[in-house]
């Protein structure tokens, strides 16, 4: 069943939280203020600008409301995986790329002992990498089981 969100940014409504995805923002009590029910944070409340920001962070984030999801305050109307999905695909590719060129122009000595280490390194490069560029990704798409796992890890 699909939640029907509000228009406007109301202190009388609850919406879904810009940080964690998985809760809803509700008014604080006697305050101008929301705080979500699964993450806690706190969030200042400004209707004027149909905005709010994160109260509880330095240096503050802040999200518009769009009247069907939040968009951030720094870019409000660019919406850009590609750069995100560039950043993550050079972080994987680069790094191993260079070693294994400097493998192939710089080989090791053929009666050497460690013949097969710089594979082995460059391997390890490329698997350490892999696994960076799959955390920004997971903290860029906030995908559910890596989310449960952040939460359940903080508590």
């Amino acid at each position: 069943m699909a939640q029907v969100l509000p228009p406007l940014l109301d202190y009388e409504q609850s919406y879904p939280c810009p940080v964690c995805r998985q809760g809803q923002l509700d008014r604080l009590i006697l305050m101008d203020a929301f705080s979500c029910n699964v993450c806690h944070h706190i969030f200042s409340v400004n209707l004027s600008q149909q905005s709010i920001c994160l109260a509880d962070r330095t240096p503050a984030l802040g999200w518009r409301w769009a009247r069907q999801r939040w968009r951030p305050l720094h870019h409000p109307d660019i919406d850009f995986p590609l750069g995100i999905w560039i950043l993550c695909g050079g972080l994987t590719v680069l790094p191993p790329t260079i070693l294994w060129v400097m493998h192939y122009i710089f080989p090791p000595l053929p009666d050497s002992s460690a013949n097969s280490f710089p594979l082995l390194w460059i391997g390890v490069v490329g698997i350490t990498h892999s696994l960076i560029a799959l955390w920004i990704l997971a903290e860029f798409y906030q995908l559910p089981l890596y989310l449960s796992w952040k939460f359940r890890l903080q508590s």
